[in-house]
This record gives structure tokens, sequence and C-alpha cells, in this order.
């Protein structure tokens, strides 16, 4: 059977599946054809990212209704329904995991939603969203997973009392209506199996899972007891410790269908994974940037080699300019090629880069002083020192600063008066 409790949302997920009105104020509601065949899609927002919303087994995309406008203030939104849902006619053959992602991903190339994608899939969603960031790493940014299934609960719940399992799964099989018989069997397949169809490694992006941990001793469901509760809650930790960055979020609130009854939770992972998103990307930028800085400063080391400094000093500017780092970031890489790679030349080039660009910098002109010094340079180094004092002092600089300055200062006369 589906390894969810799942009977007790039924009625509210038909209630929600019967609406009429879209579930969003859609810039975009209509069909996409994939293969021929139409499915309904709805798009709206604007923002950095496009949240993409994968319902769960028997649900179309109203179910999403009291979550997608509110993410819509801050992201593009498209919620779809799948083949034999809402407005999507169902086909003759029951659509496999891999035939549903591939559908997904057409109708996202159709609707022109390419790269930053938070994907966010309820229930059977959340298979359906592993797979396509699987298969297409480089879309995906983030994921929230909202109580999924676990394609080894049941290959669990077999040892542990394989009659009540059986019993879960009839009872289930016996509420679903024939016109979804076919995607509940595509479901049990993989939870007889206990995988999920070979595919690559998840990306390690931001992932944010969301568990019902609601249960009740007395309840007809196996898996709603609190013995089974507590190992679903177990597996999804275990699930989730994948990823590096995210967050796993408990709710005792709530049933199977968290996005109807505390769509706040929902709400506040995708934000939260937005955020986690914006972070990452910046590291990732911040660290391809660093990369290429180092290689042109290594570049700009051989043309000191060939006497070329004029030409090394403008590549040095270009590279740091398009580096972003900032006025202490580059004062502590000049000081390691200062310092620890010795490297003096290099790292008067940097020094002299950040005390132009940071004219008004006490600490800018007193590193370059430094720099200066070490180059056997101590008339230029004792006009930087002395700069850095009157800035300092216009700056309003700690006096620890302002003694060093004047330390640094009488380090350049002394120099000055060597024979």
């Amino acid at each position: 059977m589906l390894s969810f409790a799942w009977k007790w949302t039924w009625a509210g997920l038909l209630s929600a599946a019967a609406l009429t009105t879209p579930a969003v104020a859609a810039d975009f509601d209509g069909m996409v054809s994939v293969g021929g065949h139409p499915l309904h899609v709805a798009q709206t927002g604007a923002g950095p990212y496009t949240v993409v919303f994968e319902a769960g087994f028997a649900s179309d995309l109203s179910v999403w209704r009291k979550v997608a406008p509110e993410v819509a203030k801050k992201a593009a939104v498209l919620v779809y329904s799948r083949a034999g849902y809402g407005k999507s006619p169902a086909r003759p053959q029951p659509l496999s995991m891999e035939q549903s992602v591939a559908e997904l991903a057409d109708v996202l190339r159709q609707r022109k939603v390419e790269g930053s994608l938070i994907l966010v899939g309820h229930s059977y969603g959340g298979f359906l969203i592993r797979y396509f960031a699987a298969t297409h790493p480089q879309q995906v940014a983030g994921l929230v997973f909202v109580d999924p299934a676990d394609e080894g609960l049941e290959t669990v719940l077999k040892r542990l009392d394989p009659v009540r399992l059986q019993q879960d799964q009839r009872m289930l099989a016996a509420s679903i209506p024939a016109k979804w018989q076919g995607e509940l069997q595509t479901i049990q397949a993989i939870l007889d199996a206990g995988k999920l169809p070979t595919m690559p490694v998840l990306p390690d992006v931001p992932a944010v899972l969301l568990t019902s941990v609601q249960a009740r001793a007395d309840s007809d469901f196996f898996q709603e007891t609190p013995a089974i509760v507590k190992i679903k809650r177990e597996r999804h930790a275990a699930f989730l410790s994948q990823f590096s960055s995210g967050a796993h979020v408990f709710t005792p609130n709530s049933g199977h269908g968290i996005q109807m009854q505390e769509p706040e939770l929902v709400v506040a992972a995708i934000g939260q994974v937005m955020t986690l998103a914006t972070q990452s990307a910046a590291r990732v930028a911040r660290a391809q940037a660093r990369q290429k800085l180092m290689g042109e400063l290594e570049h700009s080391a051989a043309l000191l080699g060939k006497q070329q400094n004029d030409a090394a000093a403008s590549r040095i500017a270009l590279a740091l300019r398009d580096s972003a780092l900032s006025e202490v970031e580059i004062n502590t890489l000049g000081f390691d090629l200062l310092t620890r790679a010795k490297r003096t030349a290099l790292a008067t080039l940097v020094l002299a880069y950040n005390n132009q660009a940071h004219a008004q910098s006490d600490n800018a002109a007193d590193s370059y002083g430094e720099a200066l010094l070490a180059d056997a340079r101590p008339a230029e180094a004792q006009r930087q020192f002395t700069r850095a004092l009157a800035l300092g002092q216009a700056n309003g600089a700690r006096e620890q600063a302002m003694a060093g300055y004047r330390q640094h200062l009488s380090q350049a006369e002394q120099a000055l008066k060597q024979p």
C-alpha cells in the first residue's frame, strides 16, 4: 500500500479536487499539450525562483490553493494537474513515475521555465520531485518535501506485522475509485520493490522536510499508530541527512495533508529553502570568483617575472574589481601573499589596488605601506604611513590602530637612514 496514512484525509482531498475555481489567480491558466495530451497548468507571481508544486496521489493542483498564493508574493509559481486529475484528462494506460516526470519537464520547457527551481512535493509527489531533481540537477535550487512517501517503509512494516500491513492495503484499495487504480498500482509497485527506479544521485541542494507525527493508538490504520509514526519520523530524518543544508519540521497538528491543515508551515519551509538557496548560490559564486582570481594572480606573477609590471598591475586591478571582494577580503589576500606565500611583488600590487579602490581607508593605506616597506621602498612606505595616520585621525580610528601606524612610520624612517 501507500507508505503513509491516507484514508483519513480522503474527504478533504476530494473536496479540494472538486473545486472549479483556479488554485491561484494565474497569469496563465490553461491547457498545455504534452505528447498530444492536455495538462492543466497555472502560473503566477515573479521572483528569482520558480516554485513548482507536485501534488500527491489522487490530488490535483487545487490542493495547493492555501499555499501557492502566499508563495507567489515573492516567487514565480507553477502548479499543474497530472493526467487523470482535475481538468487533465486520463490516459488509456497509467503513467510510470518516469513518464510523469518527463511530462513535467515538457511542461516547464513549453512554459519557458528554466533553472532556479524550488520543487515542492507532497506524498507521492515527493517521489516525483526526487526523480526530477536527480535527472535535472542543474535546474534545481532547492527541495521541499511535504510528508513525503517513503519507498522503504512497507519493507519494514512487512517484518513487523504483515497481517496489519495487508489490512491497510486492502482498505486503501477499496476506497479508491477505479479511475485512479492505475496510478495506485504504479505506486504500489515501487513500495513492493522497496526502492525507486534507478536514477542519479540527488543534488546536494537546500531541503526542508515536513513530517506529520499525528498518531492514534486506536487507529484502524497500522501506519497511523504511534510506533509506526515514530519509525516514519526516523526514516524521514535519515533521508534528509543526505542534504548538507536544510531542516526537518515535525507537526502533531496535521495529518498527511499538511498543506491543507497548516499551510503556513509549507509557506515557511519554501521561504527557508529560498533563503538557503540564495546563500548557497552566493557562496558558489564567490568560490568561483576566487578561483578565477587566483588564476589571474598567477598570470600576473608571470608578467612580473618578465618585468611587465604595468601589465601585471592592470590585470590584477581588473581581476580584483570583477571578484567583488570587500576591502577586508582584499587586504587579507594581500597579507597572505606577503607573509605566508612570501610573494612580495604580487602582494604589493594587490594592496596597491586596495589602497586606490578604498582611498579613504586608513587601514588600506597602512597595509600598502607595509608591502612597500617589505619591497625595500621605504620612501613610498613613509608617505603611506603618514597618510594612514592622517586618515585614521579623520576616521576616528582606535588608539591601538593609530599606535600601529606610528610604529610602522618609525620603521620606514629608520629604513631611510640605512646606508
